[in-house]
C-alpha cells in the first residue's frame, strides 16, 4: 500500500512537470476603493478551480491559469468581483467595503485570520460540505465525511443497545473520545452515552448527526493535537463545523436510498432559509427530517437465518440431539404458520425518525462590534432490536406470553439542545470575543416487546428503563490582535474559560430491573446470653431466570447520581512570521478541574517554505483527556454472547463499592505528546500535495477490563454481592489499564483543471496508513493474579486492529455545462475482531478473525434542470462489496447460517442506489 501512495505522489509531481510549460501569469494589485490603499490577504482565484493565491503585503498577487476565463476576488469586509480576463495579464482592482462587515474569519488550529490549509503549520483539511452532499450517495454527517477524509472514521457502536443510535467520530485511529468537536469555532458538548464495542468502548463521545447536514457551510479537520490551544480531548486532533452564514437565500434538498432487497430505506430532507437583518446582518436556519426504515442483515436471503432449535426446551443455548430432532422443529414452525425467516434478525442500522432545527445569526452594533448565535434542537427516536428470544428459550421466554418467542426492541429517545451567544469586535487593535455556549444531550430508554422473566406472566410488556442526561456551559473571553510591524507579522491570542458539566442518572421502573426470585438467607446468632437470631445474610435466586427487561435492563434506583464538575482554563497562543518564508508559533494552557486538580500542555510547531512547490512544517505538542463524569458514574447491566450463549453481565462504576473493594483505582486523566512533520507543495498552480507524518503516545488511557466471574470465589464479598443483586453472572470496571503508541503518515492531493469546452475536472486523492501499539499495561496492585482480565486480548484488539489501519480515497468530478459526476473508490484495510469464549481463569479463551480489505466504489450523475432545480442519481457501493463472512469459533454454538460482516467501512449496506433533487432560491 506504501508503494501505492508514492506512486500517486510521483503522478502528481510528472503531471505538474508536463503542464508547467502551459500556463500563462496574471499579476496584479489590489486596493482600497475608500482610501486607494494596498490590501493584503485577498484570495484571488480562476472560477471553477479551488487553488488560489493571496495578496502580499502591498496588494500584489500572480497567479498562473491555462484556459481559465474569470477571476474571482474576494476579502472579508469587502463585495466580491469577478473579472474577465481575455488576453489581459495584468490588473489593477479597487474593492468597495461590503454592507455586511462582520469580524475576520479564522480556520482551526489558527487564531491568525490570514491562515490557510496549505500556510498552516500542522494539517488542515477544509470539507465543503454544499459541493459534498450535492454529488455523494451519503446522506449523514459522519457518512459523508467517512467517504472523503483519510483520518476519519465513523461507524455505528458494535455493542448495540443505546450504543447503537449514535455515530460517533474518531481521527488517526484513535479514541471517539480523543477528538474534540467546536461549531463556529466554539467546544461543542458530547453526547451523554456510554458507547460500545470498537474504538468507543466504554467512552462518550461526540455525534455529529444531531447538527443538520443542511446547516453546514464547511467542516474543517485539523489533524494535529490541540489540547494546548483548546482543552482536553483534542488529543488527535480537532473538528469545527462552521454553519451557513448567507442571506436572501433558500436551498431545499432532499435524498433517498435503497437497499438492494428492498429494505432499509433511508429519507433526509431539509431546508435551509437566510434572511437579512437589518442592512447588515443575518439569520440563517435550517429544519431537516431524516427517517431510517428496518434494515434486514446484510448478504443474501439464505444469510444470517436461524438453524438451530427454536421451541425445544434451552433453545440458542445447545444444538438438536437425538431427542429433539431438527424434523420436529421444523413440523413444530410449520404447524405455527411461520418459516425460519420469522427468526430473523435485524440489520445493522436502527429503525429512525428525527427532527433537527438550527439557527446561526449576527447582527453588528456600534464602533465595529457585533452581537452573534447559534444553537439548535433535535429529536430523535432510534429503534434498536437484538437476538430473537427464542420460543423454547425459557431462561429469558415466557411461552404463556409470547409463544412464538419475541425480537425485543429499546427505542432511545434522544433530545439535544444547544445555545450560544456572544458579542465580538475590535477595541484599539485587539480583536475581543466575550461568549457563553450551553449544550445538553439526553437519552429516554423505552423498551417495548419484551418481558421479565423472573416476574412469570405477570411481567409488563414494555418498560420504561430510565434516562441519563450530560450538560455543559462554557463562558469564554478570546483576545487577539496582529502586529504587522514585527518582523514580517505577530499574532498574538490569550483568552480564559470557565466551563460546568454535569451527569444525571435517572432509574426506571421496578419491573425493567427487578430479578423477582431472589429470596433472602439468613444464618443463625447468638446472644451473650446463648439465645439464637436470625441474621441477614443476603439473598439468593430460586429459579435461574434472567432478570429485568430483555434487551436492556433498566438503571436501579442505586445507580442514580445527580453529579456536576467545574473547570477554568487560561491560555495563550503566538505565531511569528520571522520571514516571509519562516513561521513559528507556540501556544500554552493551564486548566483547572474540581474533582483532579490542575494540568498543563504547550505546544510548538514551525513552517519554512523554500518555494511555492516545497515547504516543510513540524509540531510538538502535549494534551491530557480527563476522563467524563459518565465514565466515573455510568452503571448498567446487559447481555453479552460468548461462544453463542447469552451472558448476563454488570459494568460497574468508579465509586462502586465492589469497585473500590476490588481494588481498582479512581480514574487519573489520560496525557499525551504528540510529534508531527510533513511537506506542502503546490508544484503548479491548482495542484495541492501534502504528506505528513505522525506519532501519538498516549499514557494510561481509559478502558474497560476485562470480565471476572461470579464462580471465583477469591473475589470479595461486595463483589459477589454486586452477582446477586443484579442477578449476572459477570462484571467488568472502568480503569486506566493501559498506554499506547500510534505511527502514521497521511497524503492528500488535488489537482483541478478546466477544459477548453468549459469543462470543470477535479481528482482528489489521500491516504492514511497508522499502526497503533500497546506500550504499557497498568495491572493494580494486589491483583496481579488477574493480569489477564484487568486488560484482556479483546480490548487490546479494540485499540490496536478494530478500524482499518490503512486507508484511501480515491475521487474524480467532471462539471460540464448542465451536467456533474462523480467516481470515488475508497480503499478499507483489513481488521481484526475477537471473541471472548468464556471467562476461564486466570485466562480466558479468545477466538481471532481477520476481515480482508476492502474497495467500495460510489458513482452518480447531476443534471441542471432548471436554474433553480438540481436532479442526482447514483449508487452507494456499486459492485455489492460485502466483505468476509463471519465465521463461527470452532466448538461454538452455532445457530445461524454465516453473514458478511462489512467491519472495516463501519457500515454493512450492500449496492444502495439514491436520488436527490436540490433547489437553490435567491
Amino acid at each position: 500500500m506504501k508503494i501505492k501512495i508514492l506512486s500517486i505522489l510521483w503522478l502528481f509531481l510528472a503531471v505538474s512537470a508536463q503542464l508547467r510549460a502551459q500556463q500563462r501569469g496574471i499579476t496584479g494589485v489590489v486596493t482600497s476603493a475608500a482610501d486607494k490603499q494596498p490590501l493584503p490577504g485577498v484570495s484571488v482565484r480562476i472560477k471553477g478551480l479551488e487553488g488560489s493565491t493571496v495578496t502580499d503585503r502591498d496588494g500584489k498577487f500572480k497567479i498562473s491559469t491555462k484556459n481559465g476565463r474569470f477571476l474571482e476576488i474576494s476579502y472579508i469586509g469587502y463585495k466580491s468581483l469577478v473579472l474577465e480576463i481575455g488576453s489581459n495579464t495584468q490588473f489593477d482592482i479597487a474593492l468597495e467595503e461590503a454592507d455586511n462587515t462582520l469580524t475576520e474569519l479564522q480556520i482551526v488550529g489558527s487564531r491568525n485570520a490570514n491562515r490557510t490549509k496549505l500556510n498552516s503549520p500542522v494539517p488542515v483539511d477544509i470539507i465543503n460540505l454544499k459541493a459534498l452532499q450535492q454529488n455523494s450517495p451519503q446522506a449523514s454527517v459522519t457518512q459523508l465525511l467517512q467517504y472523503v477524509s483519510p483520518s476519519f472514521h465513523s461507524s455505528v457502536s458494535g455493542g448495540g443497545d443505546a450504543a447503537s443510535a449514535t455515530s460517533t467520530v474518531q481521527l488517526k485511529g484513535l479514541g471517539v473520545d480523543q477528538v474534540l468537536v467546536l461549531v463556529n469555532g466554539k467546544r461543542r458538548h458530547k453526547s451523554s452515552n456510554i458507547s460500545w464495542g470498537g474504538l468507543g468502548n466504554g467512552a462518550t463521545g461526540y455525534d455529529l448527526n444531531s447538527i443538520p447536514v443542511g446547516a453546514i457551510d464547511r467542516i474543517e479537520i485539523l489533524r494535529d493535537g490541540a489540547a494546548a490551544q483548546y482543552g482536553s480531548d483534542a488529543i488527535a486532533g480537532v473538528i469545527n463545523v462552521v454553519l451557513k452564514s448567507n442571506s436572501e437565500e433558500v436551498n431545499l434538498s432532499t435524498v433517498e436510498s435503497i437497499r438492494r432487497r428492498g429494505d432499509g430505506l433511508t429519507t433526509r430532507t431539509n431546508a435551509n432559509i437566510g434572511l437579512k437583518l437589518g442592512s447588515k446582518g443575518f439569520l440563517n436556519i435550517t429544519g431537516e427530517y431524516a427517517t431510517q426504515g428496518v434494515s434486514l442483515p446484510v448478504g443474501n436471503d439464505t444469510d444470517g437465518i436461524y438453524i438451530g432449535p427454536a421451541y425445544g426446551g434451552g433453545a440458542n443455548t445447545r444444538g438438536f440431539d437425538q431427542i429433539y430432532t431438527k424434523e420436529i422443529d421444523d413440523a413444530i414452525i410449520a404447524s405455527r404458520g411461520i418459516d425460519r425467516h420469522f427468526f430473523d434478525q435485524r440489520g445493522s442500522t436502527n429503525k429512525s425518525k428525527d427532527g433537527l432545527l438550527s439557527f446561526n445569526a449576527a447582527i453588528p452594533l456600534r464602533e465595529g462590534f457585533e452581537i452573534y448565535s447559534f444553537g439548535g434542537i433535535s429529536h430523535r427516536n432510534s429503534q434498536f432490536t437484538a437476538v430473537y428470544r427464542l420460543p423454547g428459550w425459557t431462561e429469558r421466554n415466557n411461552t404463556f406470553v409470547y409463544p412464538d418467542g419475541f425480537l425485543p426492541a429499546m427505542d432511545n429517545i434522544i433530545t439535544d439542545q444547544s445555545f450560544a451567544v456572544g458579542v465580538k469586535g475590535k477595541i484599539r487593535g485587539w480583536n475581543i470575543d466575550v461568549s457563553n455556549v450551553y449544550g445538553r444531550n439526553a437519552f429516554d430508554n423505552i423498551i417495548s416487546n419484551s418481558l421479565n422473566a423472573s416476574l412469570g406472566q405477570k411481567t409488563p410488556r414494555t418498560f420504561n428503563a430510565g434516562s441519563y442526561n450530560a450538560s455543559q456551559n462554557s463562558g469564554s473571553v478570546d483576545l487577539s490582535r496582529k502586529f504587522d510591524k514585527v518582523l514580517h507579522g505577530l499574532n498574538v491570542a490569550f483568552g480564559g474559560q470557565y466551563r460546568v458539566e454535569t451527569y444525571q442518572i435517572i432509574a426506571g421502573e421496578e419491573g425493567s430491573y427487578s430479578k423477582a426470585d431472589l429470596s433472602p438467607i439468613y444464618t443463625v446468632a447468638y446472644t451473650t446470653g446463648g439465645i439464637p437470631y436470625f441474621v441477614s445474610s443476603g439473598s439468593t435466586p430460586l429459579n435461574g431466570l434472567s432478570p429485568g427487561s430483555q434487551i436492556h435492563a433498566g438503571f436501579r434506583p442505586s445507580n442514580e447520581v445527580n453529579v456536576n464538575r467545574s473547570i477554568s482554563a487560561a491560555y495563550a497562543d503566538v505565531e511569528l512570521n520571522v520571514t516571509d518564508k519562516w513561521l513559528l508559533s507556540g501556544a500554552l494552557r493551564v486548566e483547572n478541574y474540581s474533582d483532579f486538580g490542575s494540568v498543563t500542555t504547550y505546544k510548538a510547531a514551525t513552517r519554512y517554505g523554500f518555494a511555492k512547490w516545497l515547504a516543510v512544517r513540524g509540531g510538538f505538542n502535549t494534551g491530557f483527556r480527563a476522563p467524563d463524569l459518565a465514565q466515573f458514574y455510568y452503571t448498567e447491566t446487559s447481555t453479552t454472547f460468548q461462544n453463542g450463549v447469552a451472558i448476563d453481565q454488570v459494568t460497574a462504576n468508579n465509586v462502586n463499592p465492589a469497585t473500590k473493594a476490588l481494588g481498582i483505582p479512581s480514574l487519573q486523566p489520560e496525557r499525551s505528546k504528540g510529534y508531527s512533520a510533513g511537506i506542502t507543495s503546490q508544484p503548479i498552480q491548482n495542484v495541492e500535495i501534502t504528506v505528513d507524518a505522525y506519532q501519538v503516545d498516549i499514557k494510561d488511557r481509559v478502558g474497560n477490563t476485562g470480565r471476572f466471574s461470579a464462580t471465583d470465589t477469591n473475589l470479595p464479598a461486595d463483589v459477589r454481592a454486586l452477582f446477586v443483586q443484579t442477578g449476572t453472572v459477570q462484571a467488568k470496571f472502568f480503569y486506566n489499564s493501559f498506554s499506547t503508541r500510534t505511527k502514521g503518515i497521511e497524503f492528500t492531493g488535488s489537482y483541478r483543471f478546466l477544459l477548453p469546452n468549459g469543462g470543470n475536472v477535479a481528482f482528489l486523492a489521500g491516504a492514511n496508513l497508522q499502526k497503533t501499539t500497546l506500550t504499557k499495561v497498568n495491572t493494580p496492585k494486589g491483583l496481579e493474579a488477574y493480569r489477564y482480565i484487568i486488560f484482556d486480548e479483546s480490548e487490546q484488539a479494540r485499540v490496536t486492529s478494530s478500524i482499518p489501519q490503512t486507508k484511501v480515497t480515491l475521487q474524480g468530478t467532471y462539471n460540464l455545462n448542465k451536467f456533474n459526476f462523480l467516481v470515488r473508490s475508497v480503499y478499507f484495510g483489513s481488521v481484526t475482531s475477537v471473541s471472548q469464549l468464556n471467562a476461564t481463569f486466570p485466562k480466558p479463551d479468545y477466538y481471532y478473525q481477520t476481515y480482508s480489505p476492502i474497495w467500495i466504489t460510489d458513482l452518480s450523475a447531476g443534471y441542471q434542470i432548471t436554474p433553480v432545480l438540481n436532479a442526482t442519481i447514483g449508487v452507494n457501493n456499486l459492485f455489492n462489496v460485502q466483505g468476509d463472512y463471519a465465521i463461527p469459533a470452532p466448538g461454538s454454538n452455532v445457530t445461524r447460517t454465516p453473514s458478511p460482516s462489512a467491519a472495516q467501512s463501519g457500515t454493512s449496506t450492500g449496492i444502495q442506489p439514491f436520488i436527490r433533487i436540490a433547489a437553490n432560491f435567491k
